[in-house]
């Protein structure tokens, strides 16, 4: 899957500066289960602040049995924000254009669903809590 970086024109219509868009990498926006478990990826929110995905990536090292992503809050009736079935082994993603915003001050959890059997799965998410 090719990307193609977004720049975002902060200073107004046919302004001369443009700044990109950038999020530091972590190697907390990665969670990689154990075989035949889910991997759950957490993006801790804070008060008063969204947490916002622009995207999500996912594999499994062999087609799955049972495989699925959601993106859900960590309220104590979560909302699905996001579910897919998923029928292969991958690499795939989904890019959110425009970003996909959790409601503020709660969590967002990533789930890619129990594979069963041997097979292992990894997610990433592109995260970050709003200034």
């Amino acid at each position: 899957m090719a990307l193609t970086p977004q720049f975002i024109d902060h200073a107004g219509a046919n302004a001369r500066l443009y700044h990109p868009l950038a999020v530091a990498g972590s190697a907390d926006n990665v969670a990689a289960g154990s075989a035949g478990a889910a991997s759950i990826l957490t993006i801790t929110g804070q008060t008063g602040r969204n947490v916002i995905i622009s995207q999500i990536a996912w594999s499994y090292s062999s087609a799955p049995t049972n495989g699925g992503i959601t993106i859900k809050d960590s309220a104590g009736s979560p909302v699905t924000y996001f579910n897919l079935d998923i029928t292969a082994a991958g690499p795939d993603g989904w890019t959110f254009s425009p970003p996909l915003s959790i409601a503020a001050g709660l969590n967002a959890v990533i789930t890619l669903a129990a594979p069963g059997g041997s097979i292992q799965g990894r997610v990433y998410a592109n995260g970050w809590v709003q200034s």
